[in-house]
């Protein structure tokens, strides 16, 4: 039996191009489309409305003036049923984002770095699956 699953596309937010590459890199062998790759807060916020995602990844700590859940928050009040992975160093992570309302009831992971990348897959392609539209 041959087992197939669903291709996603994604945008991924992180301030290290060398994270940037390697998640992009290995999420496009395996199969999905890495739609734009981003190292800063204001350039993906800009971008959201011209393609969207199955799938966000977004790092907590960004340059610039916003940080992760602000993103996410920006994208989520514009799309409510986006998911949305953090992949993050920051381990209290799920504490900040249960202090924002508009994470409530949302699809959303979160990874605490240092992770596999089979483990970004597993969990994108589940989270995915857990869509709400």
């Amino acid at each position: 039996m041959v087992e197939t699953r669903k291709r996603l596309t994604i945008m991924i937010l992180d301030d290290e191009e060398d994270i940037l590459t390697l998640y992009s890199d290995y999420l496009s062998r395996k199969g999905h489309r890495v739609i734009r790759t981003y190292i800063n807060s204001e350039t993906i916020l800009d971008d959201i409305d011209i393609e969207r995602p199955n799938a966000y990844i977004i790092d907590y700590r960004l340059p610039g003036n916003r940080n992760g859940i602000e993103v996410a928050s920006e994208i989520l009040k514009k799309f409510p049923s986006s998911s949305i992975m953090f992949i993050t160093a920051f381990e209290f992570l799920d504490h900040e984002i249960s202090k924002h309302e508009v994470f409530y009831d949302k699809n959303i992971d979160i990874l605490i770095k240092p992770v596999k990348l089979r483990q970004i897959e597993d969990s994108l392609l589940s989270l995915v699956r857990n869509e709400t539209f």
